[in-house]
């Protein structure tokens, strides 16, 4: 065996300041001189790089490997064996920064027989990206890592290189939108991979709770001791739960011993859950006659709700990760996410059986009950088509007739009062018309937004038929 030793560098256009060692080989940042004196390059090629754009500004990422080979080897064809551990480095990069990092742009490379091996440098971990310091939470990730038992290590490992693709897919559709399917898709097929590792946690709460059953039943229902029976009754029990053993109860399951498990997680990955089943098993129909709303995209939509933020899935995963590891990463992104997603559809439910908005002035209907149920949230839940047009009128209905027009709540009784326009109560729809012939008339919104919105509710077979006539009477008057 031989011991080679290889360098593969790459230019950044972010500016990292980094120094990262993980299984004999060592990731770390240096500026355009020292980038020239590593890999032995002359004058000529440092105007070639001038030439090509690079300057003496520019950041350049180093990763150095070492790694045996057999003498019949040539060290020219090290690239399979140093790949995976630079995807690993990346990996891990990514997930503690958030920033994509691809091998894609390695240009420079050199490889040589080792004279001596290099010890792990005596140096810190440290990363720092804009101005950030990442360096306690990279130094927390690999504390965890490196205590892992080998097949823990290379399932973070698949974790890990499946959220950097997720992280490079979103960015490459920041403004083409062209892998928004497959970054949902390759998130949710994370916390697939997590909610495994908990499958057998089901199975043992099952058995243990269909043995109690069966006993209880049997035994002190119908006073029966009999072994057969038994056994064919928890039989029968384990056939028809076994169709519910999804990829749902897994990833809840996953969920709850993490810590993570709330309403508003619950309904979150409810609600993304159908996402990934669209998208994987597609719709028959994707056809529109008419694109929904700008920005335009380049293909037919699988997924139905033209408001959805790719972005609170990778999130969920990163924090997946982060937890099943036992690190607090991702943490407050987390916690953020989870304070702003809309309050879950039991307490929309809740607050319309008791009538709570019969006791509330406008002011508060807007800003909302201390169990986050407002005017945006019933908004939300009638345009996703969960809300009934006559809870939401009810609810409503106060609010419409009484609301102060302003900066803050322009958009509140724009969808409002589109929506109640056509109301069959003739006192809500009058109030809704005159609430939106102001706004018209005001500077608080621009026209072509009150548009959008007819445009946006017809899109979701909600077409606000006197707001539309309004609009074609307006304009035909100038």
């Amino acid at each position: 065996m031989v011991t080679v030793f290889e360098r593969r560098a790459t230019s950044l256009e972010q500016p990292f300041d980094l120094d990262l060692t993980w299984d004999r080989s060592r990731a770390y940042t240096v500026d355009y001189r020292t980038y020239n004196e590593l890999l032995n390059r002359g004058k000529l090629e440092q105007k070639n790089d001038r030439e090509e754009g690079r300057s003496a500004d520019d950041r350049y990422l180093i990763i150095d490997s070492y790694c045996e080979i057999e003498v019949y080897d040539r060290i020219t064809e090290l690239a399979p064996i140093t790949r995976p551990r630079i995807l690993v480095m990346l990996g891990i990069i990514t997930f503690v920064t958030g920033k994509a990092l691809t091998p894609f742009g390695f240009f420079s490379s050199h490889t040589n027989v080792a004279k001596q091996v290099s010890a792990n440098p005596d140096k810190e971990p440290f990363l720092v990206l804009n101005g950030r310091n990442y360096s306690v939470e990279l130094k927390e990730m690999l504390k965890v890592m490196l205590v892992l038992p080998t097949d823990r290590q290379i399932l973070i490992y698949s974790l890990l290189d499946r959220w950097r693709k997720a992280c490079y897919l979103e960015e490459e559709s920041e403004d083409s939108y062209l892998y928004e399917d497959e970054t949902i898709l390759a998130c949710f097929h994370i916390l697939e991979l997590l909610g495994d590792q908990y499958s057998n946690h089901l199975d043992n709460d099952t058995d243990v709770k269909v043995q109690a059953f069966t006993i209880d039943v049997l035994e002190n229902v119908f006073y029966i001791k009999n072994k057969n029976i038994h056994s064919e009754l928890a039989k029968l029990i384990h056939t028809t739960l076994s169709g519910q053993k999804t990829v749902k109860p897994k990833i809840l399951r996953m969920l709850q011993e993490l810590g993570l498990l709330q309403p508003k997680s619950k309904a979150l990955i409810e609600r993304f859950l159908g996402h990934r089943n669209a998208i994987a098993h597609g719709r028959e129909n994707l056809y529109e006659a008419k694109a929904a709303i700008y920005p335009l995209k380049p293909f037919f939509n699988h997924l139905k709700d033209i408001y959805e933020d790719i972005d609170t899935i990778r999130i969920v995963s990163a924090r997946t990760i982060a937890a099943f590891l036992g690190t607090s990463l991702w943490k407050e992104e987390w916690d953020n996410l989870i304070d702003n997603e809309v309050p879950v559809y039991e307490e929309v439910q809740a607050f319309n059986k008791a009538r709570l908005y019969e006791g509330m002035t406008w002011q508060e209907v807007e800003t909302g009950t201390t169990r986050g149920v407002n005017v945006t949230v019933l908004i939300h839940y009638y345009r996703k088509g969960t809300l009934a047009i006559q809870p939401f009128s009810m609810a409503l209905s106060k609010y419409i007739r009484e609301v102060e027009l302003s900066e803050y709540n322009a958009y509140l009784v724009l969808y409002t009062a589109a929506i109640l326009g056509d109301s069959t109560d003739a006192s809500i729809a009058a109030a809704s018309q005159k609430q939106m012939a102001a706004l018209y008339d005001s500077q608080l919104l621009a026209r072509h937004e009150i548009r959008d919105v007819l445009k946006e509710l017809t899109y979701q077979g909600k077409e606000p038929r006197w707001l539309k006539a309004y609009l074609i009477e307006r304009s035909e008057a100038k």
